[in-house]
């Protein structure tokens, strides 16, 4: 049995590593999280964890813009669907420049659009590359160090709070719920 644990430890530190690759080139948040908080149970390197979630985020954004740009007959049908959406991403790429490169990785829904934007327009493509380097490594990090210490800060509860660790997690959690749906209220209450 011990032998079966150890064989399963080694493949999950070998195919973990491809998991989160091939996760991030999707921009998802859960691949870069989980690496952060299984870094903090010493499962995996969070430095490496990070390094991998920027090549893979960089790699699946760049690949989106080249495609879209140089296959644009083949992204046509998708292109015409959502063309209000990718219309939209233009007006906010000349608003915006450079920020909204960065700033998209943490938006839900714009992340994938943004890309496409700039493949179907006449961006840039190396200050494109260089940006969007730059926004994964931020995003890689911000997103990996967040779940690495909330993780430590989780731990550190439930080992000063013992039995009653349970209502302090709780409590923030619902801090964190209250938080984010005044923001929404005021993010609402701002673009009407």
């Amino acid at each position: 049995m011990e032998g079966f644990i150890d064989s399963f430890k080694d493949s999950f530190e070998t195919w973990g590593y491809v998991a989160l690759f091939f996760y991030c080139m999707g921009s998802g948040y859960v691949g870069i999280l989980a690496a952060g908080t299984l870094a903090t149970l010493g499962h995996i390197n969070l430095a490496a964890s990070i390094i991998i979630a920027t090549m893979g985020n960089f790699t699946g954004s760049s690949l989106l813009v080249i495609l879209t740009r140089y296959q644009k007959k083949d992204f046509e049908r998708f292109l015409s669907a959502h063309r209000r959406k990718i219309a939209l991403m233009h007006i906010w790429l000349k608003k915006y420049g450079a920020a909204l490169i960065v700033i998209n990785k943490y938006i839900y829904g714009v992340k994938f659009l943004v890309p496409l934007a700039i493949g179907a327009s006449r961006y840039d493509l190396k200050k494109f590359v260089v940006l969007n380097f730059l926004a994964s490594v931020i995003w890689a990090t911000s997103l990996g160090l967040l779940a690495f210490y909330f993780s430590k800060a989780v731990i550190e509860i439930v080992e000063s709070y013992g039995q009653y660790s349970y209502i302090v997690i709780g409590v923030f959690v619902a801090l964190i719920i209250v938080a984010l749906w005044f923001s929404k209220k005021a993010l609402a209450k701002h673009t009407s």
